[in-house]
């Protein structure tokens, strides 16, 4: 196996995987076109697969499909991205991760009612492909906080971290969360 970058958290390979890191001069995009790798994990589109090459081509050539019958079959599409307040803010100030869920909902919730106008995207079928997201994956696909899916979500990304060294044991959600459910309720504001 080979990487790009340096790990940016400590890492014990499992018995058995040997990581060479890349010299700054060489890439992985361009080694997969040059044949020298047979595949590539990526977080991004890379160069070779928007640019056409006719060397590259995805692991699944009907990706989505794959990934709509993965999701049906274990209710798992991934999480892309989680926000991190350091535990020192949290301690001072209690009341900015339930503010912050709140806030990132309700701009969630602005953006998700702008998108129901299909002059808003460019695309031919936009509306088509919004509404076959949601008969497929429900009205918010992109869910916040401690739902089903993101519970069923971060219960099997902590089993591969932890499987594969990332972690030195299995973490629950409520090990890497803090509740956002704090405080009391009225109406539709928490208070502390």
């Amino acid at each position: 196996m080979v990487s790009e970058l340096d790990e940016t958290v400590e890492f014990t390979p499992p018995p058995g995987l040997k990581i060479a890191r890349l010299p700054n001069d060489k890439s992985v995009e361009a080694m997969l076109a040059a044949g020298e790798l047979d595949a590539v994990l990526h977080p991004d589109l890379i160069k070779p697969l928007v640019q056409k090459d006719p060397r590259v081509a995805r692991l699944f050539p009907d990706f989505k499909e794959e990934e709509i019958a993965y999701y049906k079959r274990t209710g798992i599409f991934p999480i892309m991205h989680v926000l991190g307040i350091k535990q020192e803010i949290v301690d001072r100030h209690p009341w900015v991760p339930i503010n912050m869920f709140h806030a990132l909902n309700e701009a969630k919730a602005i953006a998700m009612k702008r998108m129901e106008n299909p002059r808003i995207v460019p695309l031919m079928w936009y509306r088509e492909a919004w509404e076959e997201q949601e008969a497929i994956a429900g009205h918010d696909p992109w869910e916040y906080g401690p739902t089903e899916h993101n519970l069923n979500t971060m219960d099997t990304l902590a089993g591969y971290c932890h499987e594969q060294g990332l972690s030195r044991k299995k973490h629950t959600f409520d090990d890497l969360f803090i509740s956002i459910f704090q405080g009391r309720k009225r109406g539709d504001e928490f208070r502390f």
